[in-house]
């Protein structure tokens, strides 16, 4: 059975791509949609186990073991070495798709959850990230809204500046001269009072806030006593990645079966690299949950 490696780390794709980076996108997935069809089983499975060597899980679209593992089931529905490298994929593939919507990279985030529905269409994750995507999407239209809103908004009219007029400065009357024609000495002029200079406003510290990333997968094994006897199941497993990235506290919440894959799934939380929980660009601790399927080929 495929092993499955550690994590692709995918490049970032903006959200607001233009229409020919949309098409130039398509055109390059098609043309490689189509170079895939027409491999054989073996070529796929060799191609497969390359990208996983090289870290291509997910991407970049149609050359990762992902879609390659999915084409060998297109031609052999009951090829159980693809299903089982699939269903070890899985969690990790979904974590990449939430971390590409945290990031706003919602077209690749499209991709590969697409790709997951093909691989286990009834999973509930694929429900989760999709209500995930969803509030993304909403999320960057309202602040493209606003920001267009303030563009458009006409700038402050700048208020005048209030002149000073120092009247010991001004020329005496004639009628003054000529009452009193003793030269008296001129009133010490009055001190000009200089407006406060505005105090800058401090602006609010900001930076990068965001969930907890996967950044290396390590795919859990399947028990072998578990695969002989064709057993399936998952485990939901809590735990905490600190602000310095460690895995701590990993423990098991709920199993079906109970203790048959829980072992192998604490190991492979402890296996995986995290990013932190990053608030206003400090790291912090944070306590994640995470569901892991174990399920054999049919």
């Amino acid at each position: 059975m495929p092993t499955a490696g550690p994590a692709a780390t995918t490049a970032p794709i903006s959200g607001s791509a233009t229409a020919e980076d949309a098409e130039a996108k398509a055109a390059a997935a098609a043309a490689a949609a189509a170079a895939v069809e027409g491999l054989s089983i073996d070529q796929l499975y060799r191609e497969a186990r390359k990208a996983m060597a090289d870290q291509r899980l997910v991407a970049p679209a149609g050359n990762n073991a992902l879609e390659f593992y999915l084409a060998i089931l297109e031609k052999d529905e009951n090829n159980t070495g693809a299903a089982d490298a699939l269903r070890e994929l899985f969690p990790f593939a979904s974590g990449t798709a939430e971390q590409e919507i945290n990031q706003g990279n919602l077209e690749e985030a499209d991709r590969i959850i697409e790709s997951l529905a093909k691989a286990d269409p009834s999973n509930y994750t694929l429900t989760i990230l999709r209500s995930k995507l969803d509030a993304k999407s909403k999320q960057l239209e309202q602040q493209a809204a606003e920001a267009a809103a303030a563009a458009a908004a006409p700038p402050p009219t700048p208020t005048p500046p209030t002149s000073v007029v120092d009247e010991a400065t001004q020329p005496a009357s004639d009628t003054a001269a000529a009452v009193d024609a003793t030269p008296q000495p001129a009133p010490p002029p009055a001190p000009a009072v200089a407006a406060p200079a505005p105090q800058p406003v401090a602006a609010a510290p900001r930076g990068e806030s965001r969930d907890v990333d996967v950044v290396t997968p390590s795919p859990p094994s399947y028990p072998r006593a578990a695969a002989r006897d064709r057993q399936e199941g998952w485990v939901e497993v809590e735990f905490t990645v600190t602000a310095d990235g460690k895995v701590v506290d990993a423990k098991v919440t709920a199993s079906d079966p109970q203790r048959v894959f829980d072992r192998e799934a604490i190991r492979s939380i402890e296996r995986t690299q995290f990013s932190p929980r990053m608030e206003n660009g400090v790291a912090v601790n944070a306590t994640v949950r995470r569901r892991i399927e174990f399920k054999l080929g049919r």
